[in-house]
Formats: structure tokens, C-alpha cells, sequence
């Protein structure tokens, strides 16, 4: 029998740890995959929310032991993965904004999600870093490292864990303390915790941190518990009053849409709809976001409104496109308007977080090349807008209605300054249009958002959706009507209120809670970054 010489042994050796590697390097890509899939899954369905407090688990498995470079990566495949099941609808979206082609906006939707991705790419390389250096504090890096990542990481709209767990109405509880930045770090900190728990490390230090992470996830279910009952228990001894939501389901057109056959711009089928709604009782009735109904334009408009609202016994509040002349130029508003039950005009709401891209071009995308770039994409959809300056609310017989309007729903600390230190009675009202997004999971994923907001600001809460579904919702969350998805429907709905109720910790301090997670991170990695001593 020959012998096997160095070189092939060598060889050998090679071979076999360039098989481990790639085999290690196969598992961690699986894993990053799988975590991807999990938590994506409650976005699909808010009935699966129990999968955002075990979907970082694999994740994890895969960032242990990775390289900084292996962790990016890692991150970038996971964070693709989550944003193309979360945002799958963005191809309709595509579709219907410019009426492009399925594989065009396949193309665009995928540039979206490897973008959008690449935000939990920095956070698993953030928390790689840290750890690296003080991996006794994994149970505090994790989550604060993917947390702030996703706030600060440049996108649409800001991503938090804790929207899909509107179903789970005792975990939402907290986030009148400490927002729904709070309840995303709990559920990430109970992913590390199982994790560590799998690992069986939690040894020394690491041991008695996950005493006090596990200690918190009880101490905040408890509070929810009571938090939960307390809540309900108010809003059955309050007032109520009768409101109607119209759900007209307009199709998304990228022109300004003509009245439907055997309707007017005088008369809209929704005033047909807010007719019967005012004779079944309701005290104002409310239409959502629309793309153009001409009452701030037409004069004829105007006084067809007024003199059909005079027969009525209902306030009206309705969404338009306002034109004004400002410094000698026409500025369009997105406006929320309140009619009077004598027809006149008493106040308006001028939208204030405008959409970027939809309503705005952000400084970058006006220079000069790249301006042209985006504006031969977005083409009619892209309607400059002008700012709003100020919250409003509608004050109806001891009611304060707080309009928002579409996407500033997805804004906690806009919503906490909405409602300010002054909140009795103040009611919670988002009009939006989500039929851009095709029947999709979209809508559903907005109302979560409103459930969330109503949740933090402890106020009762209407999100009229364009195509639904719509929701009326107390301030535990609990939802106690609703329409449903992708049809025409009108809704009646005793809302309970309280003149003197409404506000929370979280709303009168929402804008230092930012500035506390924000520190925690950079003290962590101040502290993971310092040089080390040299004997």
C-alpha cells in the first residue's frame, strides 16, 4: 500500500476546509433566508403576528461567529427576503402609478427590496461590531442596533416590528409608555433571549441580564394585562356618538377621474351614500382621500354641496386638492375640509408629512439630470404639493376630531404631537387611498399602523380607507367596527368618547424617547470602538 505523501495531505486538508467553509458559509445563507420568511409572515397576516417574536432566531444563528463582512451580508440577503414578502405589492404599485409592464416592474419592485434591504444589512453589521467587543451585552446591542438602523435608514416610510401585532392586543399595551419603538425592542429582546436560551449561554454576566430582559417581557405583558381591562372598561362608561364612514373603492387613475355615470362633480355618489348614512343618525359623516372632487376650484361645486348638506342632519368631512396663489404662484394643498351643517366651509386640515416622490421630490432628486430622471418615471403621479403648517382639530359637541391624512399615520411622533397635552375628547381621524397597491396586503398593513397610533396616544381612532378595509377602533386597540377589503361599503358606528379622556405618557414625551435609544447605541458603540489599552 503506497504511501500517502505532505502534498497530498495538504491537499486533503485544504479541500476538506474549503468544503466546511462553504458548507457554514450555505447554512448561514439558509438560516438568513429563513428569518427573512418569518418575519415577513405577520405582515402578510396579522393573524401570524406571533412569528415576529421567533423570526430573528435564525438570523441569529447565522450572525454567530460571522466576520463583519459575513454579517452584511448576511443581513442584506434577510432584510431583501423580509421587504419582498412585507412588500410584494410594490409591482402593482408600479403598475398602476406609470401602467408599466409585469417584468419592468418586477425589475423596479427588486431594486426596491435590495435597497430597502440593505437597512438590516448595517444593522447586523452594527451589532456584529458591538459585539465583537462585549458580547456580555448582546441582549441590549441586538435590539437597539436593528432597531435604530430601520428609523434611520433612508426610506419611504419608517419600518416598525410592533405594527404587526395589532391582533395581539396585550403585547400593544406598552407602547403608551414608550411607543411602538418600545415594543420593537422587546420582541427583538425576546429573540435574543431564546436564542441565548438555545445556545445555553447565558452564563455570568450574560446569565443575570437575562434574569432582567426576561423579568421586563413579564413586567410588560402584566401591564398589558391590567393596561387591557382598564381600557375597555373606560370606553364602555363613556358617551358615544353616531358617525358614518363612506368606502367608495375608487379605482387608482393617473389622471384626474370623471364622475361616475349618473353622478357629478355637484353630485358625487358619496353624497348620495352620506344621504342615507345622516338619515340612519349619524352626527357628521366622513369621505376618504380622493384624487380630485373640484369643491375648492368650482363655485358650482361649492353651492351644489352646501344647499344638499342643508337638508341633511350631519356635518360633513371631506378630502380635495386645494389651489391657492401664494407670492403670485398656484401652490396645491392636500386638504381635509369641514362642512358645517349649514353648508359653509369652517375649517380645513392642510396635509403636513408629505409623501416623498408622490407629493414631493426630496433636495437630491431635483438636480439637475436626476430631476429629469425622476419626473419621466413618476410622470402624472408626482404632484408637488404644498406644506401644511399646523395641526387641527374639529370641535363637535365635546368631540375634537384630529384629521390626519394617508401616510402620516406612519409617523408616531407627528400623531403624539397631533394630539399634544390637551386631549380630552380628541378623536383620531385618517382618510386615506390605498388603491395604488392593487389587492394586496397593503391596506391591511395601514390600518394596523392607525390601530398602533390609537394604541400610543390612548384616543379612540377611525381610519376610513379609500377601498378598505376601514376600522373604528377604542384606545386598547380593540377594534369594534369595520368593512370589509376591496369593495363599496358604508359604515355607522357608535364611537365612545370622553370629553375629559385622551393622551398618554408616550404622547407627552415622545420626542425625548428617540433621543434615549439613540444614546444607549451611540454609548455602546463609543464603548465597542475604544481602543484598547496596551500593557
Amino acid at each position: 500500500m503506497a504511501a500517502v505523501g505532505k502534498p497530498e495531505l495538504k491537499y486533503a486538508a485544504s479541500a476538506a476546509l474549503c468544503a466546511g467553509l462553504r458548507q457554514r458559509s450555505l447554512t448561514r445563507l439558509l438560516l438568513a433566508l429563513l428569518s427573512g420568511a418569518l418575519l415577513s409572515l405577520p405582515w402578510v397576516d396579522g393573524g401570524l403576528y406571533w412569528s415576529g417574536w421567533v423570526g430573528w432566531v435564525p438570523l441569529l444563528f447565522a450572525l454567530h461567529g460571522s466576520s463583519l463582512r459575513q454579517a452584511t451580508l448576511i443581513g442584506w440577503c434577510c432584510g431583501t427576503v423580509f421587504y419582498l414578502g412585507t412588500a410584494y405589492w410594490m409591482v402593482d404599485f408600479a403598475i398602476h402609478l406609470k401602467g408599466l409592464s409585469l417584468p419592468v416592474s418586477l425589475l423596479l419592485a427588486s431594486l426596491f427590496w435590495l435597497y430597502a434591504g440593505a437597512s438590516l444589512a448595517v444593522g447586523c453589521l452594527l451589532f456584529r461590531l458591538i459585539s465583537r467587543r462585549l458580547p456580555q451585552l448582546d441582549l441590549i446591542s441586538f435590539p437597539l442596533a436593528i432597531v435604530m438602523c430601520c428609523a434611520l435608514y433612508p426610506t419611504l416610510f419608517d419600518l416598525r416590528f410592533s405594527e404587526t401585532q395589532a391582533a395581539f392586543l396585550l403585547a400593544l399595551q406598552g407602547v403608551d409608555l414608550v411607543g411602538a419603538q418600545g415594543l420593537d425592542m422587546l420582541m427583538l429582546l425576546s429573540n435574543m433571549l431564546l436564542f441565548q436560551w438555545l445556545q445555553r449561554d447565558i452564563a455570568g454576566a450574560k446569565g443575570g441580564l437575562a434574569a432582567v430582559g426576561a423579568t421586563l417581557i413579564l413586567a410588560w405583558f402584566v401591564y398589558g394585562w391590567f393596561a387591557l381591562g382598564h381600557w375597555d372598561r373606560q370606553a364602555a362608561s363613556w358617551q358615544s356618538m353616531r358617525v358614518g364612514l363612506v368606502q367608495p373603492n375608487d379605482a387608482p387613475t393617473r389622471r384626474i377621474p370623471e364622475p361616475p355615470e349618473g353622478y357629478s362633480r355637484e353630485y358625487p355618489e358619496e353624497m348620495e351614500a352620506t344621504r342615507r348614512l345622516s338619515a340612519a343618525g349619524a352626527r357628521w359623516v366622513a369621505w376618504p382621500e380622493a384624487r380630485y372632487k373640484g369643491y375648492f376650484d368650482q363655485q358650482s361645486v361649492r353651492q351644489a354641496w352646501a344647499d344638499q348638506i342643508l337638508g341633511m342632519s350631519s356635518d360633513l368631512f371631506f378630502h380635495d386638492v386645494e389651489t391657492r396663489n401664494r407670492h403670485a404662484s398656484p401652490i396645491s394643498y392636500n386638504t381635509l375640509g369641514w362642512l358645517g351643517q349649514d353648508g359653509s366651509l369652517v375649517a380645513q386640515y392642510r396635509k403636513m408629512q408629505r409623501v416623498p416622490f408622490g407629493e414631493y421630490l426630496p433636495t437630491f432628486w431635483t438636480l439637475p439630470g436626476i430631476n429629469w430622471l425622476t419626473t419621466r418615471f413618476l410622470g402624472d403621479y408626482l404632484r408637488e404639493v404644498g406644506e401644511g403648517q399646523e395641526h387641527v382639530d374639529f370641535p363637535i359637541e365635546g368631540m375634537r376630531v384630529v384629521p390626519k391624512i394617508c401616510y402620516e399615520t406612519a409617523f408616531p411622533e407627528f400623531i403624539a404631537e397631533a394630539i399634544g397635552s390637551d386631549a380630552g375628547g380628541k378623536v383620531l381621524l385618517f382618510v386615506s387611498q390605498d388603491n395604488w397597491f392593487g389587492e394586496s396586503s397593503q391596506p391591511f398593513q395601514h390600518r394596523a399602523m392607525s390601530i398602533v397610533r390609537a394604541v400610543e396616544n390612548r384616543v379612540p381612532m377611525l381610519h376610513l380607507i379609500n377601498n378598505g378595509p376601514s376600522v373604528a377602533a377604542l384606545p386598547s386597540g380593540r377594534a369594534i367596527a369595520g368593512t370589509p377589503a376591496f369593495s363599496r361599503a358604508e359604515m355607522l358606528v357608535d364611537l365612545p368618547y370622553s370629553p375629559t379622556s385622551g393622551g398618554s405618557f408616550f404622547t407627552r414625551h415622545a420626542q425625548y424617547l428617540n433621543g434615549v435609544w439613540y444614546t444607549a447605541l451611540a454609548v455602546l458603540l463609543g464603548c465597542a470602538l475604544w481602543p484598547r489599552r496596551r500593557r
